[in-house]
C-alpha cells in the first residue's frame, strides 16, 4: 500500500512537471526553477539509507552557482521524509559532505572531477545538467531534448552509494546506465 502511494504521488509530481511546465519553459528562470524541482523530486523518490532515514538532522540540498539561488530557496519551505528542507549554496567542494543532495551547474564543470572524487561511494545523490555527467561518475543527468527536461541515470554509481531510485522515476529516464 505504501509503495502504491510513493508510486502514485512520484507519477502526479512527474506528471505535473512534465507535462504542464516543461512545455512552457521560455525563460531561464523558468528552466533554474525546473531543475531546481527536479532535484527535489528525485530526492524525495531516494531510497535512502536507515542510518539517514533516522537521523533528526534537516535535508541538506547543495548547489553551486548565485544564478541558481532564488530557483532553490523555493524549496526552503519542502520537507523530505518529514525533516525539513535546508539549502545551501556552496563555493567549492570542502563542504560537500555535509549535503544530502548535490546539483551541480554547467557553469561550474570545471570543478566535477572533485565533486565526483569526493562523494564516491557515499550515499549524497548528485544530480547536474553537464553534458556527460552520468558517464562521467555522476548519478542523475539533467538533459534538454526537444525544449523539454529529461534526465539519464546511472545505476552502477547509485548502488555504490547505498542509494536507490524509485523504479517509477526509472521508467520515466531517458537512459538508464546499468
Amino acid at each position: 500500500m505504501k509503495n502504491s502511494n510513493l508510486s502514485r504521488q512520484l507519477l502526479y509530481s512527474l506528471l505535473v512537471v512534465g507535462a504542464i511546465l516543461l512545455p512552457r519553459v521560455s525563460m531561464a528562470q523558468n528552466v533554474f526553477e525546473l531543475k531546481a524541482a527536479l532535484t527535489y523530486n528525485f530526492a524525495k523518490f531516494t531510497q535512502w539509507p536507515e542510518v539517514r532515514l533516522d537521523a533528526q538532522s534537516a535535508w541538506k540540498i547543495c548547489y553551486f552557482n548565485n544564478q541558481y539561488h532564488d530557483s532553490f530557496m523555493g524549496l526552503s519551505d519542502k520537507t523530505l521524509f518529514t525533516q525539513s528542507v535546508m539549502i545551501i549554496q556552496l563555493s567549492d567542494t570542502s563542504k560537500i559532505e555535509q549535503c544530502d543532495v548535490v546539483f551541480i551547474d554547467a557553469n561550474s564543470r570545471g570543478i566535477t572531477h572533485r565533486l565526483l572524487l569526493t562523494v564516491e561511494n557515499k550515499a549524497i545523490l548528485t544530480v547536474s545538467d553537464i553534458t556527460g555527467f552520468a558517464m562521467q561518475g555522476g548519478m542523475i543527468e539533467i538533459v534538454e531534448q526537444d525544449k523539454r527536461l529529461q534526465f539519464k541515470v546511472n545505476m552502477q554509481v547509485l548502488e555504490k552509494s547505498g542509494l536507490k531510485i524509485s523504479s517509477q522515476v526509472l521508467k520515466l529516464a531517458l537512459e538508464v546506465k546499468r
